[in-house]
């Protein structure tokens, strides 16, 4: 009897199943889709944990980076300043200085003036930067000519070795429609930082056309070399490759700006102790191809 009714039951079941299969694998649909939004949101909550996290912790960085940069340019202008002042006051208050002694102490006030004016200019460019307002003036650039011009101009500027920076590799001829100082800064800064890490051998600024036909720079120098970590945060902003030397940690960060304006990249190779090479590239389209306008 109890079979009869058991097998009775699962016949109901399953007729019961046959007439409303759509209603039922509807339900199971439903209920499947309801398992999966709980999932998807289980999921983005934990994303979103994640994410608010690591802004989080940018956000921190990004404070300790602007604190660390406060206090480095309080001592940066501070220091050129106070030097200034120094020299000057012993130039006017003393009467008995030689000849040799004021050349040096003329020498000292000229070097703070440059570089308390490159990092007033830095802190400029960078403000302008970050709002977007960064002008450029193309004009029509003899690339080997303003080359020469700043090798010539950074070798005669006093630096801590007799280093002179060579202009050894350029194409008979080579003109850009670019911004004949926005392309000097890049330029000048990167030499300018191949001097201060370079205490003995050479700084060589050169370029070459690829084989795309886009133009290559590069400034070699024969340096300390920088670390694999430090390679990685270079062109960062705020980040100096040696605390110890004078510098606002921006100059390599307004370089990069310029030269992605432009439509190139910028990079460095490198090996500890043994020397780096900076470099960027432009694209061909920059060429000012009509030579017999100039």
């Amino acid at each position: 009897m109890s079979s009869n009714l058991f097998i009775s039951y699962l016949s109901g079941i399953t007729h019961f199943v046959e007439k409303n299969d759509i209603i039922i694998l509807s339900a199971i649909t439903i209920v499947i889709l309801f398992l999966f939004i709980l999932i998807y949101m289980q999921i983005s909550k934990s994303k979103q944990l994640r994410t608010m996290q690591q802004m989080k912790e940018l956000a921190e960085q990004s404070n300790e980076l602007k604190t660390a940069f406060i206090a480095n340019m309080t001592h940066e202008l501070r220091t050129p300043l106070n030097a200034i002042i120094g020299f000057i006051s012993v130039l006017a208050e003393t009467d008995n200085l030689g000849r040799e002694e004021r050349l040096f102490f003329l020498k000292e006030i000229n070097m703070n003036k440059d570089f308390l004016l490159q990092t007033i200019n830095d802190l400029l460019d960078y403000s302008k930067i970050e709002a977007d307002t960064l002008e450029y003036k193309e004009e029509e650039v003899d690339i080997n000519v303003l080359l020469m011009e700043i090798c010539m101009s950074e070798s005669r500027r006093p630096h801590s070795s007799d280093i002179q920076v060579e202009f050894t590799e350029r194409l008979p001829q080579c003109r850009f429609k670019i911004d004949k100082i926005r392309f000097t800064q890049v330029v000048s800064n990167l030499v300018q930082n191949a001097l201060k890490f370079t205490e003995q051998g050479s700084v060589k600024v050169g370029y070459r056309r690829l084989t795309n036909n886009n133009y290559y720079f590069y400034v070699e120098d024969t340096g300390c070399g920088i670390d694999e970590g430090k390679r990685k945060v270079i062109f960062d902003r705020f980040v100096k490759m040696n605390n110890n030397i004078r510098g606002t940690g921006l100059g390599l960060s307004i370089a990069k700006s310029i030269i992605e304006h432009y439509g190139g990249g910028i990079g460095v190779e490198s090996k500890k102790g043994e020397g780096s090479t900076f470099y960027f590239t432009l694209p061909a389209e920059l060429e000012f191809s009509e030579y017999g306008k100039f």
